[in-house]
């Protein structure tokens, strides 16, 4: 496995997931550029780490937790609010790449088990970069996103009270789903692509739901 190949590449992703978050909750991509691509590297790193110990079934969530720190470290929002942002881009590219998966799967581009660090992967992470860095332009172009996080927002107790109480248990909820649905296409010979999809869409419809209703009691 080339170290070199594998870091750029799946920098790609990671770097196409941040712009979505940043994107999606109205953060500025030019003030936060060196830091994603910081991140993103990071990662990679952890990543490849992982994938060479023979232990990319915990990979994901070791992922996530990074994922998580980083982002209320420094963007400064709570642990709720990164979670939120967290858990969105996540899911938006489990999707994003799983369709992917699914269309060249038919088209026979994807012919049997998909492995890490091929060229049929590398086209892959290609593939859902590009789809999700079109993704944030048009999400940027057409002034979409949410706006009820801000940077340096604070955690308190009433977080967890009122109707913020299903809504942060519906997060860890779908946070599990997420990691789940990572476990078993790692673990599948044949992962049921169209399956997880699915699940994966309908978790990302209530979030967004759930977080547009949010924004309209903050505005």
């Amino acid at each position: 496995m080339s170290l070199f190949k594998f870091i750029f590449f799946s920098s790609l992703e990671y770097f196409s997931s941040f712009i979505f978050i940043l994107v999606q909750f109205r953060f500025s991509v030019k003030e936060n550029l060196s830091k994603i691509i910081l991140i993103s590297l990071m990662l990679s790193f952890v990543s490849y780490s992982f994938i060479n110990a023979e232990l990319g079934t915990i990979s994901p969530l070791i992922q996530i937790i990074i994922f998580l720190i980083y982002i209320q470290m420094v963007m400064k929002v709570n642990v709720i609010n990164s979670i939120i942002m967290v858990l969105t881009g996540y899911i938006v590219y489990g999707l994003v790449q799983t369709c992917i998966i699914a269309v060249f799967s038919h088209v026979g581009i994807i012919d049997g088990e998909l492995k890490a660090a091929t060229t049929i992967a590398y086209v892959l992470q290609v593939s859902s970069c590009f789809a999700m860095l079109i993704l944030s332009g048009l999400n940027y172009y057409f002034n979409g996103g949410f706006s009820f996080i801000e940077a340096r927002s604070r955690f308190s107790k009433k977080s967890f009270t009122g109707k913020n109480r299903g809504f942060i248990i519906y997060i860890i909820v779908a946070l599990m789903i997420t990691i789940l649905s990572n476990i078993v296409i790692i673990e599948n010979e044949k992962p049921p692509y169209l399956l997880v999809a699915s699940v994966l869409l309908v978790a990302l419809v209530i979030l967004f739901y759930l977080s547009l209703r949010r924004d309209e009691k903050v505005d």
